[in-house]
C-alpha cells in the first residue's frame, strides 16, 4: 500500500514540534529561582504580621587603635574621639534581627617616634565603617527590657588613601541592652570590639610555591578599637 503525505501537513507538524519546546522554555521558571521564591513566600507569609523594623541614630565614643607601617617598623596612632551613625534592624524570628550599621569617627593620625616615645600630628581623618550583622535578643518581643548580643562583618573606609588595605575588612562583636518606653520608642546602649584592616604588607612567609620555594604572603595590618554608643530607637510594625 502506498502512503502519501500532504506536504502542507508535514510542514505544519514540523513547525509545531519546533514551537513546543520554545514555549516551555519561556514559561518555565529555573529550578533555583523557583526554590528561592518558594522559600521566601512560605517564610514571609506566616511571619509578616510579626516583623518589626527599627531605626536607631546613635552617638558615642570610639577609643584605641593603631596603624602599623610595616611588620617590624613603627606605627601611627588613631586618636580616641567621638563617633556617630545609624543602625537599622529587621526582626525575622522571635529573638533574631538582621542589622546594618554605618558609623563615622572624626579623628586624626599621629606618628609615633620610637626614640623618645612621642607622637607627631600628621592629619585629620574620617573613619567610616559599614557592617551587616545578626542580633540575638533575650526575653520576649513584648518585654520592655531586652539585653542582646551582636555580631557584624563589613568593610571600613579610612579618609587617608594610603591606609586603606587592598582587601579591606571590618568585624565587630559586642552586646548591650534595649529599653522601650512605648511600643514605638526606646533607647539602646551597646558596646563593641571592632577590628578593621588597614595598611598592606607582603613581608610574611605563609605559603610555598612550586619546588617548595617560599613566597611572600599579602597581609593587611589591622586596627583594634572599642566603641560605646547610646541611641534612640524608633520602632515600626
Amino acid at each position: 500500500m502506498n502512503h502519501t503525505r500532504n506536504p502542507g501537513t508535514a510542514k505544519h507538524e514540523m513547525r509545531s514540534r519546533r514551537k513546543t519546546p520554545q514555549k516551555i522554555k519561556e514559561n518555565a521558571l529555573p529550578v533555583p529561582r523557583a526554590l528561592i521564591l518558594a522559600i521566601f513566600l512560605f517564610w514571609g507569609i506566616p511571619n509578616a504580621h510579626a516583623q518589626r523594623f527599627e531605626i536607631t541614630p546613635f552617638f558615642g565614643a570610639r577609643f584605641g587603635g593603631k596603624v602599623d607601617l610595616t611588620q617590624h617598623a613603627d606605627f601611627m596612632k588613631i586618636r580616641s574621639s567621638s563617633n556617630y551613625g545609624v543602625i537599622s534592624d529587621v526582626s525575622f524570628f522571635r529573638h533574631w534581627q538582621g542589622e546594618f550599621m554605618w558609623s563615622r569617627q572624626p579623628t586624626s593620625l599621629s606618628a609615633h617616634n620610637p626614640n623618645d616615645q612621642t607622637f607627631t600630628y600628621l592629619t585629620k581623618m574620617n573613619l567610616d565603617t559599614y557592617q551587616f550583622g545578626l542580633v540575638y535578643q533575650f526575653r520576649g518581643p513584648r518585654a520592655k527590657l531586652r539585653p542582646f548580643l551582636v555580631f557584624g562583618v563589613g568593610f571600613p573606609h579610612y579618609g587617608v588613601a594610603a591606609i586603606n588595605g587592598k582587601k579591606p575588612f571590618a568585624g565587630s562583636l559586642g552586646g548591650g541592652v534595649k529599653y522601650y518606653f512605648t511600643r514605638n520608642l526606646g533607647i539602646r546602649v551597646d558596646t563593641r570590639w571592632l577590628a578593621t584592616e588597614t595598611s598592606f604588607k607582603e613581608t610574611d612567609l605563609c605559603s610555598y610555591g612550586y619546588y617548595y620555594i617560599p613566597e611572600p604572603c599579602p597581609v593587611n595590618n589591622s586596627a583594634n578599637q572599642g566603641q560605646v554608643n547610646v541611641g534612640l530607637i524608633f520602632r515600626f510594625k
